[in-house]
């Protein structure tokens, strides 16, 4: 792979790792910023819900969201990886064609000998 390729392969997985990172840290704060007003109404006997209920409550809706970002980010990131193997691909066979095309007018330009029938021997005189 070209040093371009390789670099923008790798940047292409810096940028999916932080978004992974960046959704589950956004999910984190997010369930916990959720969690308040949910206590406060269970202290205050206005919610009766048990907490495994809360959190699978939780996992169904907003978990749900969060799952699909990265899901996402994870179709987007083999995409690329599929793209730049496409151009991978490309540049090999663009350098391959142009090294066929190369030997080609190598070979087309090279002089022909021609063998003649009246070819004269060295040192033979010709009257």
């Amino acid at each position: 792979m070209s040093k371009i390729l390789t670099r923008l392969e790798a940047l292409k997985d810096l940028v999916q790792s932080a978004i992974d990172q960046g959704a589950t840290s956004v999910e984190q704060i997010h369930k916990t910023i959720a969690d308040l007003p949910f206590s406060v109404l269970e202290k205050n006997g206005l919610l009766n819900v048990e907490p495994e209920q809360r959190d699978e409550l939780w996992n169904k809706s907003f978990g749900q969201v969060y799952d699909a970002i990265r899901r996402v980010n994870q179709e987007v990131g083999e995409l690329a990886t599929s793209a730049f193997e496409g151009l991978e691909d490309q540049l090999i066979i663009q350098k391959n064609i142009k090294a066929e095309t190369e030997e080609k007018q190598l070979e087309e330009s090279k002089a022909t000998v021609i063998e003649s029938p009246l070819a004269v021997e060295p040192k033979t005189r010709v009257v």
